[in-house]
């Protein structure tokens, strides 16, 4: 346990999966087993379960803000972590309280159903400072922004020149752009598809990013998600979800 001056705190805002297997539950999770504690604002309510996204609550500005609000006014953040319907508005406010975060652009669900538009994720990586899109989110990044590429390496580039975030393109071997030099890391895949993961991985680089430079912590993130996702947990009829 961490002495009382030593907690390490993550804010994170998200929407919740009432299945446990992504989102919020997952972000909770994520810190909890990194060892550092987590304040919560939600964005959204999601009708989802392993086997798909049926709808989902958005809350309204005022909410959002007012949650956001709360816990800054009284505890201070380390660092935060945003993630499925995650508004320019709410990464201004954090700017403002210069509350560095790691954004992840939930865009689409595998299973088609669409968060966010690449537009409004454009607007929220402009404040973030991490930015972790995988392959396909940061191709309708680059296309909302009229960006053009010929690599992911040219891709995190293009980037962060018109956004000035850093950048971590996940995949089966994550692209890591601080802004100067490029680093890849590879890890053990499972072969299969596992629900949660880019929120797990997302929140594990925030967890970490409180205490190490940016591509320690990228390599501790994916360590995290790979030794979680190995041993996933079969708690419905469809996805296994994260074991964290």
């Amino acid at each position: 346990m961490y002495a009382e001056e030593e907690l390490k705190k993550l804010l994170i805002l998200s929407a919740l999966d009432p299945s446990g297997g992504a989102g919020m539950s997952a972000d909770v999770k994520t810190s909890h087993s990194i060892g550092v504690y987590s304040c919560t604002v939600i964005t959204a309510l999601t009708y989802q379960n392993t086997c798909e996204v049926r709808g989902a609550f958005v809350f309204n500005r005022g909410v959002v803000e007012k949650q956001l609000n709360a816990v800054i006014d009284d505890v201070k953040i380390d660092f935060a972590k945003a993630g499925a319907f995650m508004r320019g508005c709410y990464a201004k406010l954090l700017w403002e309280k210069d509350i560095p975060f790691v954004y992840d652009p939930v865009i689409t669900a595998t299973v088609g159903f669409r968060f966010s538009e690449a537009e409004e994720c454009a607007k929220v990586a402009k404040f973030c400072d991490v930015l972790t899109p995988n392959v396909s989110e940061a191709k309708a990044i680059c296309r909302a922004l009229n960006l053009k590429y010929e690599s992911v390496e040219e891709m995190c580039e293009k980037i962060h020149e018109e956004l000035g975030c850093r950048v971590v393109v996940t995949g089966k071997t994550d692209v890591v752009y601080d802004g100067k030099k490029f680093k890849k890391i590879s890890s053990v895949h499972t072969g299969f598809e596992v629900h949660g993961t880019g929120c797990v991985y997302s929140t594990a680089l925030a967890c970490y990013l409180i205490s190490f430079e940016l591509f320690e912590a990228a390599e501790l993130a994916r360590a995290f998600v790979s030794k979680s996702a190995t041993k996933p947990l079969r708690v419905g009829k469809c996805l296994p979800v994260v074991n964290c």
